[in-house]
């Protein structure tokens, strides 16, 4: 029997963010999975797309990446609305910004109005982590080389309970929510944000940078983070109704699979299963 087509939800917009192509850890194939059962008005690519500061040390740019690049071209070329906030890692197309790669447009930084008329600013999010500016940013650097090492040990991590069965296990974000000190800095990033947007006159803020999908209030103000493709496979979605939610894509797609095998048993113990034999 011929593979059945994914039956794509629709949803009026999606953001993605911190995918850092061109790197080992950066999960493009669960990306275009995720694309094939979703389908939007626009895609919105909170920065980190492309891991610059990554292939300056290691090249690792694979199949998946460039087919990933290829299926956002595609989309924007059938009408889908496509635009590119860059972020610290990919901060080169920063110098093309108000310009447009075929249908991608390249923005600073967007304003974005929900369903209901509020007004949010869209923005990488580097700009407010303290340890990007000048002053501190050969920490950032020595911090992206630890989040390497991180990513390693959590791939060798992965594969044991692959083969033990066990479901997935993000250590980076065992570690955001166990470690004071970085969860003090994320924090003070979120904080830093939500200032930012109230001097401006915005309701809330939406972006990415530390890889942590949230949606919550702080201060009276929205925060939502759409989190990575390295580690959490998390997008951030506003669908027809004008909800906004954080899809995590490994846990979707787990339940997914345990939704077609009770299925399958079921239409077994009905007799109902085509056979496979000819």
């Amino acid at each position: 029997m011929d593979q059945e087509k994914p039956k794509k939800q629709k949803v009026k917009s999606i953001w993605l963010s911190d995918i850092h192509l061109g790197t080992s850890f950066s999960k493009a194939d669960e990306l275009l999975d995720f694309l094939n059962h979703y389908k939007s008005e626009q895609i919105i690519l909170v920065g980190d797309i492309i891991d610059i500061w990554g292939m300056r040390s290691a090249w690792n740019w694979k199949q998946s990446h460039s087919h990933l690049i290829q299926k956002m071209i595609k989309l924007s070329q059938k009408g889908v609305r496509i635009i590119y906030i860059p972020g610290n890692h990919d901060e080169l197309f920063r110098d093309y910004v108000d310009l447009k790669f075929g249908d991608i447009e390249i923005k600073d930084m967007i304003e974005y109005r929900t369903r209901d008329g509020k007004r949010l600013l869209v923005t990488h999010g580097d700009a407010y982590d303290i340890f990007m500016q000048d002053s501190y940013r050969w920490l950032a650097h020595i911090g992206d080389r630890a989040f390497h090492i991180i990513q390693f040990i959590s791939r060798q991590n992965q594969r044991i309970r692959n083969l033990m069965g066990r479901d997935y296990w993000s250590l980076a974000g065992y570690m955001k929510q166990r470690t004071k000190s970085i969860s003090r800095i994320i924090i003070r990033f979120e904080q830093a944000l939500i200032r930012a947007a109230r001097v401006d006159g915005y309701d809330g803020v939406i972006c990415g940078h530390i890889h942590k999908a949230e949606i919550k209030t702080i201060e009276g103000l929205i925060y939502m983070n759409c989190g990575d493709w390295v580690d959490s496979c998390t997008a951030l979605v506003e669908d027809l109704s004008g909800d906004f939610r954080t899809i995590h894509w490994l846990t979707e797609q787990q339940g997914n699979r345990m939704k077609r095998t009770k299925k399958m048993r079921k239409l077994k113990k009905k007799g109902l299963v085509e056979s496979t034999h000819v």
